[in-house]
Parts: structure tokens; C-alpha cells; sequence
């Protein structure tokens, strides 16, 4: 069994992951997400029917491993930070709506040291 401060850095690289995730998951300015970008690469694609109603590939695997990471935040959290998984639900529904404009900010300043 692991000690109370192994539990609080287990939680914290717990928390380190759904972050990444959260970034790798939202869409930026461009209307397309990282992880979208990667399964465009590797040739996988990142729809399941290309132009149709398909499976969104990048759903199925962000979504799950998103849900996983705030569970067990929040049961490696949970006895030092009551109500982590109610803030990081919270967090990510901001990161949704802030993200896009964060990038988009982030371009337009790269345009203007470019310029």
C-alpha cells in the first residue's frame, strides 16, 4: 500500500497526464486538434469514415483516457483536495472554450515577431 505522500505524487502525475491529454485533445484556432494532426500523419486518420458520419478515432481514444486519468486523480487526490474531480471536470470545460483562443493568441503574436 502506498504512503499518504506517495498517494499525493501519484495524484499529481495522474493530474500531469489528463493536462496532456486535455492539450492533445482540443481543438486549436485551426478547428483540428494535436492528436487529430498526429493520426493525419501516421496515415490512420483521424475519422473512421472519411467525409461521412463516422467514429471520430481521436474521441475514442482522448475521451476514455481523459475520464480515466480524472478517476484516478481523484481517488489519489481526493483525501487532500475534496472535490478534485468536480474542479478538474470544471477545468475542462473552460480548457474548451479558452484553448482555441489561447493558440490563436499565440499566432498572432508569433505573426507579429515574424513580421
Amino acid at each position: 500500500m502506498a504512503t499518504p505522500n506517495n498517494r499525493v505524487k501519484i495524484g499529481w502525475v495522474w493530474m500531469t497526464v489528463y493536462f496532456v491529454l486535455l492539450v492533445l485533445g482540443c481543438n486549436h484556432v485551426y478547428g483540428y486538434s494535436l492528436m487529430d494532426s498526429f493520426l493525419n500523419f501516421t496515415g490512420i486518420g483521424s475519422w473512421a469514415k472519411e467525409g461521412d458520419t463516422g467514429l471520430h478515432i481521436t474521441s475514442l481514444i482522448i475521451v476514455p483516457l481523459l475520464l480515466l486519468s480524472m478517476i484516478q486523480t481523484s481517488r489519489y487526490l481526493e483525501v487532500r483536495y475534496p472535490g478534485i474531480f468536480l474542479t478538474l471536470f470544471i477545468s475542462s470545460m473552460l480548457w474548451n472554450a479558452i484553448y482555441p483562443k489561447l493558440t490563436e493568441g499565440v499566432i498572432r503574436a508569433s505573426e507579429l515577431v515574424i513580421k
